[in-house]
C-alpha cells in the first residue's frame, strides 16, 4: 500500500508539473518538475525515498529506450548514420575517458572507475529535447536527423559503459581488454537478442491482424510487453539488455503498415498510451531529481571531506571539458563526411565551423543521463570515506541542468529563427491543422448536407493551397493588423448607420453583435463588453435588452424574415462602403498595399454572393442551400477551433501559432455572409 500510494503521488506531482507549465510558458517543464521535487523533500507528511537501482534500470529506462527507437524515423535517420554512429559510439567514449580522468585528476578522492561511470552518464542526449530545438532555432534537416540519431544510438553505448565502469568500481578492479571484450560481446549479443524478440513479437501482431484478431486491448498489451521482454531475456543471457530494447523497437513495424479505419484508430490509441506513459516516465525523474537534490547536497555538506566549491567547480570543468571535446569532434566530423552530392570532402568554411558549435550546443542532457544517476549502485560509497554516491548525483544532476539552459539559450542566438523560418513553420501547422479539421468536416456528410459539406470543404481546400505558400510571419502579422484595422472601421460606419437611420437599429445592432463578437476573441480578456462600452448612455440599456430579446428569438418559432432582409441590404451598403474605404487606403499605404488589394478582392466576391443570394433567377435544385452552408460553416468553425485546443494540448504547435489560427477562425466568423 506504501509503494502504491508514493506512485500515486509522484503521478500527481507529475500532472501537476503540466498544469503548471501552461502558465508559466517561459519555464519548461523539467524544471518546474525539478521544483516540485525539491517541495516533496521539504514537506513533512510526504516520504523520501531510496530507489533499487535495476528495477529503475527497468521501469523507466526500458520503455523510454524503446519508445525513441520506435518512433525515430528511420529513412531520414538512415541517411545520416555514419556521422550519428561516430557520434554515439566514437564521441561518447572518448567523452568517458576524458571526462572520467579529468574528474580523477581535479577530484583524487573520486576512484577512477566510478569517475569513469559518471562520464558515461553525462554521455546520452535527450531525445525530447533534441526534438523540441527545432522549435526554437533554425537548424538544417540534415543537423536535426544527425542529432536524432545521435540521441538514439548513444543511450545504449553510454548504458553499457556505464554498467561495466560501476561494475569496476564496485569490484576494485578495471581491465581494459576485458573492457573492450565485455563491450563487444555486450553490443553483439543484446542486438541480436532485441532483433529475435522484435521479429517474433512483430510477426505475431501480423497475424493476428491477418485472422481478424487484433483488438485494440490485445495489441497494447503486447507493445507495452516488448521493451520488457527483450530487457529481461537480454539480462538473463547476461548481454546487454538496453541495446536489445533499442534493436526490438527498430525492428517492429506492424505500427507503420496496415489498411483499413480499425487499425488506424489501434494505432492512435498506442500512440496516445505511449504519450502518456512517456510524458509520466520523463516527468517522473525530473521529479525524483527534485527529491534526491536536497538529498545528494546534505549528505555531501554534512562530510567534511566533501567541499562544495569542489562539487561547483566539477560541474563546470566538466561542462567546459564536454563543451570543447564535442565542438572538436563535430569540427573534425564535419571535414571528414563527404559531401552527399560530389562525394568529396570539404574545406572547413565559416559556414561549416558555425554548424558545428550549432550541433555542439545540439545535444543536451536529459531523462537517460538522470535514470543512469539514480541507478549509480550504493555500495560505491564503500571505498571511499565519502558520500560519494550523493556527490557524483549532484555533479550529474548540476551537468544536466546546465546542459539545458545552455541549449535552450545559446543555441537560439547562434540560430535563431528569422521571420520567413516562422512563416514557413507556421504554414505547415497550420496546413496540417486545416487537413484534420477537413477528417472531421468530412463526418458532417450525410445525403441531405453532401451539397453543402461538399462547397465548405471545397473552400478548406482553397485555403490549404494559399496556407502551402508560406508566407513570412511579419506579413502574417501585418495582415492580421489590416484585417483588425478594416473590421473597427467597419464597425464605425454601423454605429453612424444607426444615428442616421434608427428605422434600421435592430438589423444593423445584429451585424454590430457579431462584428464586435469577433473583435473581443481578438482583443482577448480587455477586449470583453466592447460593444457596451462604446456606445451611447441612453444605447446602453437598449443593447441589453436587445441581446435578451435575441436569446429568447433564437428558440421562438415563425419570426418573420425581414429583419433578414434587412440586414442583407445594410450588409450590402456596409460592402461597398468598405471597398471604397480600402480603395482610399491602397494609394496612402504603400507598405501594405498588395495586403489591401487582396483584401478588396475578398470584398468584392463577398459582395459579388451577396447579390446571387437576392436573385431568384438561380435554381436552387442545382446549387447547394443557402442556409445549409450557412450552418455547415458555423459547424466547421467550431471543429476548427476544437482542432487548434488538441494540437496545443499535444505540444504540436506553440501558445503563438494557436493564437494566430484562432484569430484567423474569428476573422472569417466576421466576414461570413448571411
Amino acid at each position: 500500500m506504501a509503494v502504491l500510494t508514493l506512485v500515486l503521488e509522484i503521478l500527481i506531482a507529475v500532472l501537476i508539473s503540466s498544469a503548471l507549465s501552461h502558465f508559466i510558458p517561459r519555464v519548461s517543464t523539467p524544471l518546474v518538475q525539478i521544483a516540485l521535487g525539491v517541495c516533496w523533500y521539504f514537506t513533512p507528511f510526504l516520504p523520501n525515498l531510496e530507489l533499487d537501482s535495476e528495477l529503475f534500470m527497468v521501469l523507466f529506462i526500458a520503455p523510454l529506450l524503446f519508445l525513441e527507437s520506435r518512433n525515430v524515423p528511420r529513412r531520414e535517420v538512415a541517411k545520416n548514420l555514419g556521422p550519428s554512429l561516430s557520434l554515439a559510439i566514437g564521441l561518447v567514449l572518448l567523452s568517458l575517458a576524458v571526462t572520467g580522468v579529468t574528474l580523477h585528476v581535479l577530484w583524487p578522492a573520486v576512484p577512477l572507475a566510478a569517475a569513469l561511470a559518471l562520464g558515461a552518464a553525462l554521455g546520452p542526449t535527450d531525445a525530447v529535447a533534441v526534438a523540441s530545438l527545432g522549435k526554437e532555432a533554425k537548424l538544417t534537416d540534415r543537423q536535426l536527423n544527425v542529432l536524432r540519431g545521435e540521441s538514439l544510438f548513444n543511450d545504449a553505448a553510454s548504458i553499457v559503459g556505464f554498467q561495466f565502469a560501476c561494475a569496476a568500481a564496485l569490484t576494485g578492479t578495471f581491465s581494459m581488454s576485458e573492457f573492450a571484450s565485455g563491450i563487444t560481446a555486450s553490443f553483439f549479443g543484446g542486438v541480436t537478442v532485441g532483433v529475435i524478440i522484435g521479429f517474433l513479437f512483430n510477426q505475431l501482431v501480423l497475424l493476428l491482424r491477418r485472422y481478424r484478431m487484433e483488438t485494440m486491448t490485445l495489441r497494447i498489451g503486447i507493445e507495452i510487453l516488448i521493451p520488457f521482454t527483450a530487457y529481461a531475456a537480454a539480462e538473463h543471457l547476461h548481454v546487454s539488455g538496453v541495446l536489445s530494447v533499442v534493436a526490438a523497437g527498430l525492428i517492429i513495424t506492424f505500427q507503420r503498415y496496415g489498411f483499413g479505419s480499425d487499425i488506424a484508430r489501434t494505432n492512435l490509441v498506442s500512440n496516445s498510451v505511449w504519450q502518456f506513459v512517456e510524458f509520466t516516465l520523463n516527468g517522473s525523474v525530473f521529479v525524483l531529481l527534485g527529491i534526491e537534490l536536497p538529498i545528494a547536497m546534505r549528505s555531501s555538506w554534512e562530510n567534511a571531506a566533501v567541499s562544495s566549491r569542489m562539487l561547483v567547480t566539477a560541474v563546470v570543468v566538466l561542462t567546459v571539458v564536454s563543451l570543447v571535446l564535442r565542438f572538436a569532434w563535430m569540427a573534425g566530423m564535419l571535414r571528414v563526411t563527404k559531401d552527399a552530392t560530389t562525394g568529396k570532402r570539404r574545406k572547413m568554411t565559416k559556414d561549416r565551423w558555425h554548424s558545428a558549435a550549432v550541433m555542439t550546443f545540439g545535444g543536451p542532457k536529459g531523462t537517460i543521463s538522470l535514470a543512469l544517476a539514480f541507478t549509480l549502485p550504493y555500495g560505491i560509497d564503500e571505498a571511499t570515506h565519502i558520500p560519494l554516491r550523493s556527490a557524483l548525483l549532484f555533479i550529474i544532476s548540476g551537468y544536466i541542468v546546465v546542459s539545458l539552459v545552455l541549449a535552450n539559450v545559446v543555441l537560439p542566438l547562434l540560430a535563431p529563427k528569422d521571420d520567413d523560418a516562422q512563416g514557413e513553420e507556421y504554414a505547415r501547422v497550420n496546413v496540417e491543422m486545416l487537413r484534420r479539421t477537413l477528417t472531421k468536416i468530412a463526418e458532417l456528410d450525410t445525403p441531405d448536407t453532401h451539397a453543402e459539406v461538399r462547397a465548405v470543404m471545397h473552400s478548406y481546400g482553397e485555403r490549404i493551397d494559399r496556407v502551402k505558400l508560406a508566407v513570412p510571419q511579419e506579413t502574417v502579422k501585418r495582415e492580421q493588423k489590416v484585417r483588425m484595422t478594416t473590421l473597427e472601421w467597419e464597425r464605425v460606419w454601423l454605429n453612424n448607420l444607426i444615428e442616421e437611420h434608427p428605422e434600421k437599429e435592430e438589423a444593423a445592432e445584429e451585424l454590430l453583435s457579431r462584428l464586435n463578437t469577433s473583435l473581443n476573441h481578438m482583443a482577448g480578456p480587455d477586449g470583453h463588453h466592447i460593444q457596451i462600452r462604446q456606445a451611447k448612455p441612453r444605447r446602453q440599456l437598449a443593447i441589453l435588452m436587445r441581446r435578451a430579446w435575441a436569446a429568447i428569438a433564437r428558440v421562438a418559432p415563425g419570426l418573420s424574415s425581414s429583419k433578414v432582409d434587412m440586414m442583407r441590404a445594410i450588409q450590402i451598403e456596409l460592402f461597398k462602403a468598405t471597398i471604397a474605404h480600402l480603395q482610399k487606403e491602397v494609394l496612402t499605404d504603400v507598405e501594405n498595399a498588395e495586403i489591401i488589394a487582396r483584401l478588396i478582392g475578398e470584398y468584392r466576391a463577398a459582395l459579388s454572393s451577396l447579390h446571387t443570394k437576392t436573385s431568384s433567377l438561380v435554381s436552387l435544385q442545382t446549387l447547394p442551400s443557402r442556409q445549409g452552408v450557412a450552418d455547415i460553416r458555423t459547424q466547421t468553425f467550431r471543429l476548427e477551433l476544437e482542432t487548434i485546443r488538441e494540437m496545443l494540448d499535444e505540444d504540436e504547435i506553440t501558445r503563438a501559432q494557436a493564437k494566430m489560427m484562432r484569430q484567423n477562425v474569428y476573422l472569417m466568423q466576421a466576414d461570413a455572409v448571411l
